[in-house]
This record gives structure tokens, sequence and C-alpha cells, in this order.
């Protein structure tokens, strides 16, 4: 029993860091079929520019370019579940321009189950040092 149990955990963990790669790199491709696949119609984003964005925000500043990256990596260091919920934490690096500096984030991911698959519901990214 408690087998079965543990290759149920490893298979969420796996789906839920493989949904975290795909997110960002549709991010970093401006890939905005997959992003509105992948975010929640309820997603709320506490940004890194100090704003409170929604869904349609995000992707509409995407679409402008006024959100951008040229580099795009990050680190897992915790993915827990809460209840329904799939909470995922930990750093990013990024730059905005090619020639632009690396810059260091914080980050928390939370995946809800909508449908047959998680969707990004809430994020929040901040700047550090």
């Amino acid at each position: 029993m408690e087998t079965r149990g543990l290759e149920r955990r490893q298979n969420w963990e796996e789906e839920i860091r493989n949904l975290e790669q795909e997110s960002r790199r549709a991010f970093l491709a401006r890939d905005m079929d997959t992003l509105d696949r992948l975010f929640s119609d309820d997603m709320i984003v506490n940004s890194p520019i100090h704003r409170v964005h929604r869904k349609s925000q995000v992707l509409d500043l995407l679409r402008a370019g006024v959100i951008a990256h040229a580099t795009y990596d990050s680190e897992i260091e915790a993915i827990e579940q809460c209840g329904e919920l799939a909470v995922v934490m930990g750093s990013e690096k990024l730059t905005n321009t090619p020639d632009g500096p690396l810059l260091s984030r914080r980050f928390t991911n939370v995946w809800r189950p909508e449908g047959d698959s998680w969707r990004l519901v809430v994020r929040q990214a901040t700047l550090i040092g």
C-alpha cells in the first residue's frame, strides 16, 4: 500500500516538474497558446515589478513585449501538496535582454487541478540582491 502511494507521489512530482519546465519554455518563447492552456483563467500574479496582474494582463504584456526575457532558468527547491494544491518554491535567474544584467528572484507557484491537468493559479516572484 505504501509503495503505491510513493509511486503516485513520484508521478505527481514529475508531472509538476514537467509543467514548470513547459511553462518556463513557453514564457521565454512567448508561446501564448501554451501559456493560455497552462494558466488558469483565475490566475493572479504578484509580479517582481510590484504589481498584481491577472492572466489576461500577463498575456497582454507578453504579447506587447513589455515582459520579455532573453534567458530564464529556474531551480525548484520544494514541491509540496497542500490539500488539492501543489506549491512550488525556488529561485530563478534571468536576463531581460541578451546583454542585460543577470537578475535573481525567489518564486512561488501554486498549481491547481482543473479538468484533466494542473493549471497555474497563483504566482509570486520577488527580485533579490
